[in-house]
């Protein structure tokens, strides 16, 4: 289930909500029981499989990956660097 990000219009107080897709909007802020609106957020980033850190110049081929992008091992790995 996402979490959504409100805002109360009335004093601006934000807060998240974990509720299903299909759910209602939160339409009373928990805090002071004004209106509110969903706002958009940053939400969540992806993870790169060997870190943040990982580019295609540090992959080292044939081990994590082929060169040429085939499914099995390159019989002579062409390194990238």
């Amino acid at each position: 289930m996402p979490t959504y990000e409100y805002e109360c219009t009335t004093h601006g107080h934000r807060f998240e909500q974990f509720q299903g897709i299909n759910d209602a909007p939160v339409a009373i802020c928990p805090e002071c029981g004004g209106p509110t609106r969903r706002v958009l957020s940053a939400g969540a980033g992806f993870i790169m499989k060997g870190g943040a850190s990982s580019s295609a110049s540090s992959i080292q081929c044939g081990r994590e990956q082929t060169c040429c992008g085939r499914t099995e091992r390159c019989e002579t790995p062409h390194c990238h660097k």
